[in-house]
């Protein structure tokens, strides 16, 4: 009577459990490499996009202005308070630039987020 109770268990055997495990762990690794770039990738675009709404803020001021020129900046921070084209900023457009008396970017440098 014992021996038909035990043989009617059922359970995983230890074979089973670690094939399992091993699933498992790869699954969490491929899910780890890709994932592992994305905090990276994202400050990229921001940057980017920081980059271009400056660019259209002084292109904005410069159509807005036909006769102005800018004085060519020089890691020059700019912002909403920035003279000339700072009015068509963001409110929280932040970065240090350079450009042109044209009014083209050569350069810039999105400040890292905390």
């Amino acid at each position: 009577m014992f021996k038909k109770l035990f043989k009617a268990e059922g359970g995983f055997t230890l074979v089973e459990l670690l094939v399992t495990i091993a699933i498992l762990a790869v699954l969490f690794g491929i899910t780890t490499l890709t994932l592992s770039g994305i905090g990276s990738d994202a400050q990229d675009t921001v940057c980017e996009a920081e980059y271009h709404v400056v660019q259209s803020a002084i292109d904005i001021y410069m159509a807005a202005n036909p006769d102005a020129t800018l004085a060519a900046g020089s890691d020059t921070t700019v912002g909403p308070l920035t003279a000339g084209f700072g009015q068509y900023l963001r409110s929280d457009s932040v970065g240090e630039y350079t450009w042109t008396t044209a009014g083209a970017l050569t350069a810039g440098d999105c400040p890292a987020t905390p």
